[in-house]
């Protein structure tokens, strides 16, 4: 996935970007008003000056796709019919895939909360190491389910899920990684915990059996999203993928 920016077409961009996911959702019948919010790349002093107040090197590729768009925001609402007129459609805001702007890259006072609330909390899954150089950044408030964090230490990125109930949730080892599943889970609500293995709260899991069952599937014959025609590899989304993933980042862990 590449996060430059086509001056020539700005459609073309967000089409790339997205790997074509707005195309897969609209195709949906039950889903309506799918919408993406263009917003302007970073320039180089505004990545330049964050990394000085910060004192931490964005990684490459979250570095790129800040110089190409300030942040990201896809939303998307579920049409279903009403118990008391099944003629009418009602529309239930669901979707929604947000990466913070750069400035709202920052320990939040509500994250320093949640973080010193998870840390003191007894758990025997996986969780962060984090040392008093450790720096944590929210990379999306996650609506209701907890904090999504991009956490460097000594030089090393990864980004964690950090619940409300004081669990961790390991996501992925690289921004475009992270990117990627948000596209295939569709941007539905909680996909960060079904795919830690974390309980979902039960609305949630209804719109999953609803929307994707097959993202919430332990099979290894789970069906593959393809978000685009392209023929390039990195257009071709496959959930086992990041399945695989996960399982082999916790076994790594246990190990150790």
């Amino acid at each position: 996935m590449s996060f430059s920016v086509d001056l020539v077409s700005e459609d073309s961009f967000y089409e790339n970007i997205t790997l074509g996911i707005t195309r897969v959702l609209e195709s949906d019948p039950r889903i309506s008003n799918v919408a993406v919010e263009r917003r302007p790349p970073c320039d180089r002093v505004t990545i330049s000056n964050w990394e000085q107040r910060h004192s931490s090197i964005l990684p490459e590729d979250l570095r790129n796709f800040y110089a190409s768009s300030d942040g990201f925001q896809l939303t998307w609402h579920y049409k279903y019919s009403g118990k008391d007129n099944y003629n009418t459609d009602e529309v239930l805001p669901v979707g929604s895939i947000r990466v913070n702007s750069l400035s709202e890259l920052c320990l939040s006072p509500g994250l320093k909360d949640l973080l010193d609330f998870s840390l003191t909390r007894q758990s025997s899954g996986p969780r962060p190491l984090l040392n008093t150089k450790s720096k944590v950044f929210e990379l999306d408030a996650c609506r209701n389910i907890g904090k999504v964090c991009l956490i460097n230490t000594s030089g090393s990125w990864s980004i964690w899920l950090a619940t409300r109930d004081g669990a961790w949730g390991w996501l992925a080892d690289s921004f475009t990684h992270y990117f990627r599943m948000a596209l295939v889970h569709l941007g539905l609500p909680g996909w960060q915990a079904a795919f830690s293995n974390l309980p979902l709260i039960p609305w949630a899991e209804q719109l999953f059996l609803l929307l994707a069952p097959h993202l919430l599937e332990r099979t290894e014959q789970e069906t593959s999203l393809v978000a685009t025609g392209s023929e390039t590899g990195f257009n071709h989304i496959d959930p086992n993928i990041f399945k695989s993933s996960v399982r082999h980042h916790k076994n790594s862990r246990q190990s150790n």
